[in-house]
């Protein structure tokens, strides 16, 4: 039951990182569009996207780890087969967080590249 709710849990975080970073993409357009006119190749505006919705799910993973393993000591009785400080769980839990954040950002970041960058020029 913990499994189901912590995957609907990393699938919601999914989905929020997503629709924050295609809102902040579609708003940028106008910038995106004159970074590609100026000669920007679609594998740097890929890779300054990502890097925006990756950058604050890293920064933020720093203080989570460790409030929780502040939180696992007080929580040992709960765990079943962990150490409350076992570095490799939480390794892999952040690792998968921030693997989660990048998936969340691709597709906006593919959306990005498509922009026609004349098009966008025009409307501004």
């Amino acid at each position: 039951m913990i499994r189901a709710l912590a995957l609907v849990a990393l699938l919601l975080a999914g989905v929020g990182i997503h629709g924050l970073l295609a809102y902040q993409v579609s708003r940028r357009a106008p910038e995106i569009g004159v970074r590609m006119a100026l000669g920007a190749g679609s594998t740097d505006i890929v890779t300054m996207v990502v890097r925006q919705g990756a950058s604050l799910p890293l920064a933020g993973s720093v203080p989570g780890l460790a409030l929780a393993f502040a939180a696992g000591r007080s929580m040992e009785a709960l765990l079943a087969g962990v150490e409350p400080g076992d570095p490799a769980t939480f390794l892999v839990i952040a690792g998968l967080c921030l693997l989660m954040a990048i998936v969340g950002c691709l597709a906006p970041a593919v959306r990005a590249v498509r922009v026609d960058a004349s098009a966008v020029i025009k409307a501004e």
